[in-house]
């Protein structure tokens, strides 16, 4: 049984960086058509006074889509930011266990950042709520937000088992 988890724990993280990375370059995609749009908008606003209309409410739809899709990925490659001048000062099996609370209460968050997302996109599909200049739907960035928090929320179950194991370990190399 035992011999089994690893290889389960391998597959699945397997699995889920490959969706984090699918969606760190559809997000990449996004950033770049909207350096793309940036730059045409500005040399038609100043050399031929002829700007793009709704650009800069396309770049930003396309800035949250790329903060929405890069979520996940910031965590799997630990940019995000963490201090950590307390969990370096205790013990290792007390950081550990300062870890996983720090994971679980992170899960609470980003799953009301699930749940909402989903509630305020049926919300606005069923309000028809759209943007100011170009009229586009409002309910598809928050279905986003909602797909982007489940996959960082799969990222925070590895970094979980991985710290339960870390702390078993721990425990172990302790005896």
């Amino acid at each position: 049984m035992m011999s089994s988890s690893p290889d389960w724990f391998f597959k699945f993280k397997k699995i889920i960086d490959g969706l984090t990375k699918v969606a760190l370059f559809l997000g990449m995609g996004w950033v770049i058509v909207m350096m793309m749009l940036t730059t045409v908008d500005v040399i038609g606003r100043y050399f031929l006074s002829k700007p793009i209309p709704g650009a800069i409410e396309m770049s930003e739809f396309m800035l949250a889509i790329f903060g929405v899709l890069g979520m996940a990925y910031t965590h799997q490659s630990g940019a995000n930011v963490k201090v950590t001048m307390l969990t370096n000062a205790l013990p290792p099996r007390l950081a550990r266990v300062t870890e996983i609370i720090t994971i679980l209460l992170s899960f609470q968050i980003i799953g009301m950042l699930v749940w909402y997302g989903v509630i305020m996109g049926i919300e606005e599909l069923q309000a028809g709520t759209t943007t100011d200049t170009l009229g586009i739907p409002l309910y598809p960035l928050y279905f986003l937000l909602s797909a982007g928090a489940v996959l960082l929320c799969l990222e925070l179950l590895i970094t979980l088992i991985e710290s339960v194991r870390g702390f078993f370990e721990t425990k172990a190399a302790e005896s």
